[in-house]
């Protein structure tokens, strides 16, 4: 009998193991990527992503260190490149290697909207037969946010309520650094993009919310029984995407203070039908670009600058030459817009701070059986990943000192350096090619000018007398730069010099 039992198994594995292998697995052709083998056949990697989040892309190209390798997943394929001028040539056929099919397909998951949306977002995805949902979207939020007016009116909203929070801060309290910055940058950016009605001014506890979606993120998009498997992040984005649905319910073109962003978005919404709780779901997934990488970076900028007192030092020297005019010695002003091309220390400062930091992978989908620089056959149907974390961290490409933080890194490269063209192509915390992120300059704006005022008008001390640098959790599979594994306990105080005098600013 017992025999008979493990015959009888033995039947089944080999049925399950032959529908798979031979009905169900997409097999590999001569001249794709070579094959990185799972232990656990068909499953094990969607197991390693969906455990470790865009880390496994790391851990795996250690193992194999080639420079294009392929992940098979039940009946799809994973293309992971991880050398530059791999990723020149994706760029450059972005037609056929294209983001947005991709972006629209991760995005129901993401957001949940009903398959009537889904068919909205997803016809006519390239624009090849005149304006779709996607790029109407796409082109109205580039509009909105290169460099111009409508930048300017959004940085200066910004910066106006961050600094009415930091006059009103309470310097004698213990404070947890990325709770606090993750609660001013959210209110701050929210305010500035959907204007006086935002939801998030009406109701502070969508904070707690938001970071409660972003926690499950990677089983959201499994989208196995997400309420019963996370119902915590599941209610979570059920409640954001109501209180967005009743914001577009009340929302009345041109008597709008929101941004031209939000304007665009809206008039895109309403050209292609979509409901307004549609509208509310879909703004979730824009919340994950409006904050969930921004906030991050924010608090890496600060115990940066912050944990190095010669950086500090060396940083507010800087704004005080470049960027901060006196009118008397109880008044002084910050310069914002320049700020990106005269302080060069605290933008290279930035930037290193993100090559460091940001860990997610760029993606795209093939559209067509492509040849990619004439060596590797990539099949119609699957997806390519382009691990940021991989690049970034390349001794090759950044030299030997590539696993320290060097704030001066990025003023060593010129557009006439050696290397400088490598190095911007591996350099992807924003994208690259046609998916470069269009709230980039926004994004470096706010950083910039948030850095700013805080090291020319406090000083930041950790409670336990020893500044380190924690860990970042790095288990999404949707966003780049992750938030700590633990947070930090400071204390703020005023500059001297700021005690009794003003920090005002402009936008020159």
């Amino acid at each position: 009998m017992a025999i008979s039992s493990t015959l009888f198994y033995i039947a089944i594995s080999f049925s399950v193991w032959f529908v798979l292998d031979h009905l169900y697995a997409p097999k590999h052709l001569p001249g794709e990527p070579p094959v990185v083998s799972s232990s656990i056949p068909y499953v094990g990697h969607i197991l390693g992503l969906l455990r470790h989040g865009t880390r496994y892309y790391q851990m795996t190209s250690a193992e194999c260190k080639l420079p294009i390798y392929t992940l098979n997943m039940l009946n799809g394929k994973v293309y992971v490149v991880t050398s530059p001028e791999l990723i020149a040539a994706v760029n450059r056929n972005s037609k056929v290697l294209a983001f947005n099919p991709f972006i629209a397909q991760l995005g129901k998951r993401i957001t949940g909207h009903d398959e009537a949306t889904s068919r909205i977002v997803q016809h006519n995805l390239n624009g090849e037969h005149g304006p779709g949902y996607v790029t109407e979207v796409h082109d109205g939020i580039v509009a909105a946010l290169s460099p111009g007016t409508n930048l300017e009116n959004m940085t200066e909203q910004f910066i106006r309520e961050v600094v009415t929070r930091l006059d009103s801060l309470e310097t004698d309290e213990d404070i947890q650094l990325f709770s606090w910055t993750r609660n001013l940058v959210t209110f701050c950016s929210t305010r500035a993009i959907y204007g006086p009605e935002s939801p998030f001014n009406k109701n502070p506890k969508l904070s707690d919310l938001f970071w409660d979606f972003d926690q499950d993120l990677n089983l959201l998009i499994a989208n196995v029984l997400p309420s019963v498997i996370v119902p915590k992040g599941d209610r979570a984005r059920s409640e954001l995407g109501i209180a967005f649905q009743k914001y577009f319910e009340h929302y009345i073109p041109g008597q709008t203070q929101s941004s031209a962003m939000i304007q665009a978005r809206q008039s895109a919404n309403t050209n292609h039908g979509l409901s307004s709780w549609n509208q509310g779901r879909l703004e979730v997934g824009t919340l994950l670009g409006v904050l969930a990488n921004t906030i991050p970076s924010f608090f890496y900028l600060l115990v940066h600058i912050y944990s190095d007192h010669a950086l500090l030092r060396d940083i507010r020297a800087e704004l005080e030459v470049t960027c901060v005019s006196t009118v008397n010695p109880n008044k002084r002003t910050l310069h914002i817009m320049t700020m990106r091309e005269k302080c060069l220390l605290l933008y290279s400062t930035f930037q290193e701070s993100l090559r460091v930091h940001a860990l997610g992978a760029g993606a795209r989908f093939v559209r067509e059986n492509t040849m990619l620089d004439n060596q590797y056959l990539l099949k119609k149907g699957m997806v390519i990943q382009m691990p940021m974390a991989v690049m970034h961290a390349d001794p090759l490409i950044w030299g030997p000192d590539v696993g320290t933080f060097q704030p001066r890194r990025f003023l060593k490269y010129s557009e006439a350096s050696q290397g400088s063209k490598q190095k911007a192509t591996a350099y992807r915390p924003f994208g690259g090619g046609a998916s470069l992120c269009p709230g980039r300059h926004f994004v470096t704006l706010e950083a910039l000018a948030f850095a700013a005022y805080m090291v020319l008008r406090f000083d930041m001390s950790p409670l336990d007398g020893q500044w380190s640098i924690p860990a970042q959790k790095q288990e999404s599979l949707a966003t780049n730069v992750f938030p700590p594994e633990k947070d930090i306990f400071v204390k703020f105080s005023p500059r001297g010099e700021f005690e009794k005098a003003s920090l005002a600013f402009d936008m020159r």
